[in-house]
């Protein structure tokens, strides 16, 4: 589904991605670790098109993504979420969900001025659509709830549902079980499981809860100083010399 090819970005003449080859299959669970500074961020914001890329090429299913707009990447069926939570703070947790929907509907500001039919209706389906993401990550109880207002777990998880809003066939999840207890990384856990099997997404996360990434992943790449370490199953990983030196041997 997604191919990095000879991949490097450079700020400032420090080369923070230095020719990354990377894949991820349809239909499975893939892992981006590394310690701080590895590059894995770096990638996201490549893949995404936050930047382009210095040398090399990103395909999406076949097709070349790299220098195209952030939102252009989006329509093509790749969201993510963010090291940060960027909600918008102020609105609602319903409210949040329904704004993603934008990539997906058609009805533009003169129809929204004149209250068309085709907008009351395309407006009730995004409402439809965002109710039925927050129930399924579990935050049907708390839709009229500001964002802002929301316990830290739960803003991880609506920001998941604010992602998944935009109908993605690919999910970028970056750091998702940051500042998570044991018991809200098992329901994340879980949660993402889910998102692989009931909706059909390919996901692929960056996390240093290696609970987490051992647990999820079906394959996993390892950056150190911008440069892939290791690449393979998560058994073939845990027990890579390399790796353990660089990264998890640190845990």
């Amino acid at each position: 589904m997604l191919e990095l090819r000879g991949v490097s970005i450079s700020f400032g003449g420090l080369k923070a991605v230095d020719g990354v080859d990377m894949d991820v299959a349809e239909g499975e669970i893939a892992g981006l670790i590394g310690p701080n500074g590895a590059g894995k961020t770096t990638v996201f914001n490549l893949i995404t098109g936050l930047y382009a890329p210095n040398e090399g090429a990103i395909t999406f299913r076949g097709r070349v993504i790299h220098g195209q707009p952030p939102h252009r990447i989006t329509e093509l069926g790749i969201a993510r979420t963010f090291q940060n939570i960027r909600l918008f703070g102020t609105a609602s947790a319903l409210e949040n969900v329904m704004m993603a929907r934008h990539c997906r509907t058609r009805s533009g500001s003169l129809a929204a001025i004149f209250f068309t039919r085709a907008f009351r209706d395309e407006e009730a389906q995004t409402r439809a659509r965002a109710l039925e993401l927050l129930d399924f990550v579990g935050l049907a109880d708390v839709q009229g709830v500001r964002a802002a207002d929301l316990p830290y777990g739960l803003q991880r998880r609506l920001e998941i549902a604010r992602a998944l809003a935009t109908e993605p066939q690919l999910l970028l999840l970056d750091e998702p079980a940051a500042g998570m207890n044991e018991t809200e990384s098992e329901g994340l856990m879980q949660l993402i499981r889910r998102i692989r099997d009931e909706l059909g997404k390919t996901v692929l996360l960056i996390d240093h809860d290696m609970r987490v990434v051992m647990g999820l992943c079906d394959r996993i790449t390892v950056l150190n100083f911008g440069r892939r370490l290791a690449h393979g199953r998560p058994e073939e990983v845990r027990s890579n010399p390399d790796v353990i030196e660089a990264y998890l041997g640190r845990e």
